[in-house]
């Protein structure tokens, strides 16, 4: 385990001896030996998206896929009787069958503490490392969700995948401005985008890695994209950022109408359901700084821009774990050191990427 471990912060004492003080003999000084903790980013996608082992000595985890029903559109109806010999019916081949292969790679942690930090210390060093390696992978994967379902494939003319909707007039996140946040009405929009069965796609799959610019325009005929319906198993999922929340909390119509009406279990960040979707509040979603390089890619922001997603989370994502997460601890006498580590493989896949509707919005 020794020689594995790839990230291993050494802890010195002069690390953890805290902020310097004052004190005499005779002034009795009383030192508390349990830590005020700092804020922890709580989960929020993991909550949501799908998640799989994959067995011991498997490598690669195949997730079979249907990519579309072929329903009417694609399925060969014959409506006529079979009367002359050797006359067959038209066979439809089925063709709307596919995988997403998913391969965990190891993920490595860990704190080296020096016997002599831990003999003079007053808090649980061992404890409070143990503490910041459990919360930090959560992070670490919370983001990493984060990302996965906001680079998804794009839709474009011939792929139906994930659509993009921004705030205002804009067709950008380059044209994005202050005022431009997110709406209700934004959010009616992209649970119907979601639901439908036709799609938007954007000049050079824009809001993907393309650097088109220009009105969405609807894809009616040859192509389709999965109708998703909103289901109590996979819900709606609306994730803002901190700034959409306090929109929506200024918002009347939102507010009248985000409650609960049934039992539900309200996950991390939920701040009601608003027309049978849930909205869900936190700071791991996307965001870029007014300047700084576009989400949707090919320009650079015109404002403070968050990338809010709707989607069908386990429909679109799915985490497939190779190890959960193991936290060790031993001695390293080489070093006089106590060690420990947390190690775990995991992996990120995007399913259906039609399953995910992009709202750019400014912040303010």
């Amino acid at each position: 385990m020794k020689d594995t471990i790839q990230e291993l912060a050494q802890t010195q004492s002069s690390d953890v001896q805290g902020t310097s003080l004052t004190a005499y003999g005779l002034q009795p000084v009383l030192f508390l030996k349990d830590i005020v903790d700092a804020a922890k980013t709580q989960l929020y996608f993991a909550n949501f998206v799908g998640s799989q082992q994959a067995p011991e000595g498997v490598k690669d985890v195949i997730v079979p896929k249907r990519k579309l029903y072929e329903g009417k559109n694609g399925l060969s109806d014959n409506t006529s009787e079979l009367v002359t010999a050797n006359t067959a019916m038209t066979f439809t081949t089925l063709d709307n069958l596919d995988s997403v292969t998913i391969t965990p790679t190891t993920h490595l942690s860990g704190y080296a503490i020096t016997k002599y930090a831990l003999r003079t210390n007053a808090v649980n060093l061992v404890n409070a490392a143990k503490e910041e390696l459990s919360y930090g992978i959560g992070d670490i994967l919370d983001q990493a969700i984060a990302t996965a379902l906001g680079n998804a494939t794009s839709a474009t003319s011939t792929v139906a995948g994930a659509q993009v909707l921004y705030g205002g007039d804009a067709t950008s996140d380059a044209t994005l401005s202050a005022g431009d946040v997110i709406t209700t009405d934004l959010v009616a929009k992209a649970k119907r985008y979601l639901g439908d069965k036709y799609f938007y796609y954007r000049a050079t799959g824009y809001g993907g890695a393309g650097t088109g610019t220009g009105a969405e325009t609807k894809v009616t005929s040859t192509y389709f994209k999965n109708p998703w319906p909103n289901s109590r198993d996979d819900p709606y999922t609306l994730f803002i950022g901190l700034s959409q929340e306090e929109a929506f909390l200024k918002d009347s119509q939102f507010v009248n109408a985000a409650e609960y009406g049934d039992d539900s279990i309200v996950q991390n960040g939920e701040i009601g359901m608003y027309l049978g979707v849930k909205i869900v509040s936190t700071p791991n979603i996307e965001s870029v700084a007014s300047g700084g390089t576009a989400i949707s890619g090919g320009s650079t922001a015109g404002t403070d821009v968050t990338r809010c997603i709707l989607c069908k989370p386990k429909a679109a994502c799915v985490v497939v774990w190779g190890r959960k997460p193991e936290v060790k601890t031993w001695d390293y006498p080489e070093q006089d050191q106590v060690r420990i580590s947390l190690v775990c493989e995991y992996a990120i896949g995007i399913i259906q990427s039609d399953a995910i509707v992009w709202i750019d919005v400014a912040d303010a």
